[in-house]
């Protein structure tokens, strides 16, 4: 009763809780709390069950028991160490990181990358870092590869790169494993200037410069406020498929969007939710049930339905 609902105090009578007397039989039927409440579920999907309702919140929202609505979760105050070395900015069913200069912020925008030039060290022996190699790299491109320590200048002591398999390790180098394979070893080295095998070119992780020989950037000149790094990600829906459930995915510059399905429609987050056809109430002379994309109608005595069970005759 009410709006929001509470619990009525006790059994009502004639028939159980979530049900009314039929007004011409006096049959016990089900209510339909998503037409009968309005206002019920706000920010959701309401779907309907027998003898009572269920309601289906977007992605970054949580139902509210006490309103009854879909309430969005501010990720920046409940989820422990998030956008970590940058600044979390709450959405609407999401977040973003603002980083600070020397940062790269991820392609899903989730975390900052740490991209300032340092040096790295490929060999760690009793706790000492030794073989410092020539050409500046940044924690992500020396611990990932092949480095075991790294320092972001000649002033800082070097720090152990995280044993892999950690989930520290995981952390800084999960954006590294969603890129493209690494250039392998020989047959066919593709990033070996033709006829010198002799030299080697710095260890990379790919995308985060190209496989060409990078402009080494010696520490001594100050990067930019923001390094921008020729990254390229061209088609996010190859690299994350299922990203438009009950939809199809359209690649975008530097993002996608989702086309929904007939009988889905895009809600606040950019997803393809089910359409309530119901709502509009299409079934004369029969019960609308929803389903998934569609709805079917339950016909009267005296009524048959059509083959795709959507009107009455």
């Amino acid at each position: 009763w009410g709006h929001p609902c509470e619990m009525c105090p006790a059994q009502p009578h004639p028939c159980r809780r979530g049900f009314i007397p039929n007004i011409r039989t006096g049959a016990c039927q089900d209510v339909d709390e998503c037409q009968a409440i309005p206002g019920i579920c706000q920010g959701g999907n309401c779907i309907n069950t027998v003898g009572s309702f269920e309601c289906k919140c977007p992605a970054g929202h949580k139902f509210n028991e006490v309103t009854q609505k879909c309430d969005d979760i501010d990720e920046c105050s409940t989820v422990p160490g998030i956008c970590d070395g940058g600044e979390c900015s709450n959405t609407v069913g999401s977040y973003f990181c603002k980083c600070p200069p020397g940062f790269y912020t991820a392609p899903d925008g989730l975390k900052c990358i740490d991209v300032r030039p340092g040096y790295c060290f490929s060999s760690l022996t009793n706790g000492r870092c030794g073989n410092q190699l020539p050409q500046p790299l940044s924690k992500m491109q020396c611990c990932c590869d092949s480095g075991r320590c790294w320092s972001s200048s000649p002033a800082t002591a070097p720090e152990m790169c995280p044993i892999r398999s950690t989930d520290e390790y995981r952390k800084l180098c999960t954006v590294a494993a969603l890129l493209p394979a690494r250039y392998d070893q020989p047959p066919g080295r593709p990033d070996l200037p033709p006829g010198r095998p002799d030299i080697i070119p710095p260890p990379h992780v790919p995308g985060v410069y190209p496989p060409q020989q990078p402009e080494i950037v010696y520490p001594s000149r100050v990067p930019p406020p923001h390094v921008i790094l020729p990254v390229n990600f061209t088609d996010y829906c190859q690299l994350f498929r299922h990203l438009c459930l009950n939809g199809r995915c359209v690649p975008t510059p530097g993002s996608y969007r989702c086309e929904c399905n007939k009988g889905f429609q895009l809600d606040v987050r950019g997803e393809c939710i089910d359409v309530d056809e119901c709502e509009k109430s299409p079934c004369i002379s029969g019960d609308c049930v929803n389903t998934q994309g569609s709805y079917i109608c339950q016909c009267r005595v005296g009524y048959q339905s059509t083959a795709t069970r959507t009107e009455c005759r």
